[in-house]
């Protein structure tokens, strides 16, 4: 238990789906700059999300409604006159009435009222913690959905500066007649791959950020503080998703229990188990009591003052068909609040099976890149630039080894993408409540 709570919190606490730590001291510095700015980003989007917003306005309707719930309604005055004369001179009336009553006992309807109107705000508090959770898993996916695809283009942008500096000793080579034309061809032909895949990476960079963009009210200053988080991040992109790592994958029972349709399944059994109670309560007898004032004429025909009281009772038997049949719709209510209760148990057991199943995979696919050999090549990358400068490799083997390590570099990157997102699919699985809100498709995962 204390393993699947440490989950929770590392999965809601860092839904952006990024626990950065490095090896060195002055990385460790470096990481917890980046960890800082991270979680701003993420206080942003939950503190400027109008979804969010709305929810929170929902909260507070609901609870607002709780102490109107099952009170009592207001007192009734009501006036009775009898024997007026001709010309209706209520002067001289015979008998005249005033009473002030109301209910004194509603037989537990308040009760059961106030029960139900507090289903209906630990609903909306259900709803919001959900929609919480979703929102930061997203922003996660695309947070870093953004940051790794700037990372692609940095060095992709390294690759076209190597490319640039063979290009120009190949041009020379080429003026004096040491290289062949076909070399000058092929060197542009892969400068212009190059670019072209620069070109698609910026693209994904600025689809992520948009998205982020889309979760926060675009006002002007939330936009710019927004803006200067993600570029600060930007600078540093390389850096920081070479420093991410993932949790370790939850029990399929944990995501479960948090799930968002057993939470919301459980919140409207509780709220059929209150409608019981006010079914209950509307067919229990119910006291009114009044009292008032009375003018009457005496038998010496003058007219004497004095007090009235009375009171009154519902006879609910007089009604029994209808409260049983109302009682009955409503045990019927909670029947049917436990057999939704239990399909979406298998249906959430099901679709988490299935995001958990990919966040495996995409985790597992990320640790494949050992960080020892994908160093070494890197430290090589020098040697075949010189090598090809002193003539003992040719421009094909030098273009074949720098396409073999951009490759690499970049699935090792669009690996840890994949892995975020499924993160952020994984998490968004459990906290979906798109039955009440709207959104678009990130990329990767759900919106």
């Amino acid at each position: 238990m204390k393993n699947e709570r440490c989950w929770r919190f590392l999965a809601l606490a860092l839904a952006l789906a990024m626990a950065l730590s490095a090896p060195t001291a002055s990385a460790q510095t470096v990481g917890g700059a980046d960890s800082i700015a991270v979680e701003e980003v993420r206080k942003l989007i939950r503190q400027a999300n109008p979804e969010l917003d709305a929810r929170r306005a929902a909260i507070a309707a609901a609870a607002a409604r709780v102490p109107a719930a099952g009170a009592l309604g207001p007192a009734l005055l009501s006036a009775e006159l009898e024997e007026v004369p001709d010309g209706f001179d209520v002067t001289d009336a015979g008998s005249f009435r005033l009473d002030l009553g109301r209910e004194v006992s509603g037989g537990g309807r308040g009760a059961a009222s106030r029960a139900m109107a507090g289903q209906a705000v630990a609903r909306a508090r259900v709803e919001l913690t959900l929609a919480e959770r979703g929102l930061l898993a997203r922003a996660g996916g695309l947070l870093v959905h953004h940051l790794g695809s700037l990372a692609v283009a940095e060095r992709l942008a390294a690759q076209d500066s190597l490319l640039a500096g063979v290009e120009e000793a190949l041009t020379t080579r080429f003026a004096v007649g040491q290289s062949r034309y076909v070399d000058v061809l092929r060197l542009r032909a892969e400068r212009l791959q190059n670019r072209a895949e620069i070109a698609e990476a910026r693209s994904e960079a600025l689809r992520g950020r948009q998205g982020l963009f889309a979760l926060i009210e675009p006002t002007d200053t939330v936009v710019r503080q927004l803006t200067v988080l993600l570029d600060r991040l930007a600078e540093r992109a390389q850096v920081v998703m070479h420093a991410v790592a993932f949790p370790p994958a939850p029990s399929l029972d944990s995501l479960v229990a948090v799930s968002a349709p057993i939470q919301l399944a459980e919140v409207a059994l509780r709220q059929a188990e209150a409608g019981v109670l006010v079914a209950a309560a509307e067919h229990r007898a119910r006291v009114n009591a009044s009292v008032g004032v009375q003018r009457f004429e005496g038998e010496d025909g003058r007219h004497s003052i004095g007090p009235t009281m009375g009171a009154s009772v519902t006879l609910p038997f007089t009604a029994r068909g209808a409260g049983r049949a109302s009682r009955l719709a409503a045990e019927h209510n909670v029947l049917v609040a436990r057999a939704e209760q239990r399909a979406a148990v298998s249906t959430a057991r099901a679709s988490l099976r299935a995001a958990l199943d990919r966040y495996e995979v995409a985790v597992a696919n990320a640790a494949l890149f050992q960080a020892g050999l994908m160093r070494g090549a890197r430290d090589e990358r020098e040697n075949a630039l010189a090598g090809y400068r002193t003539g003992a490799l040719s421009l094909l083997e030098l273009l074949d080894f720098e396409r073999a390590l951009v490759q690499a570099e970049v699935s090792q990157q669009r690996s840890r993408i994949a892995a975020a997102q499924a993160l952020a699919d994984l998490l968004g699985a459990g906290a979906d409540v798109t039955h009440r809100m709207s959104g678009e498709p990130s990329p990767g995962g759900e919106l």
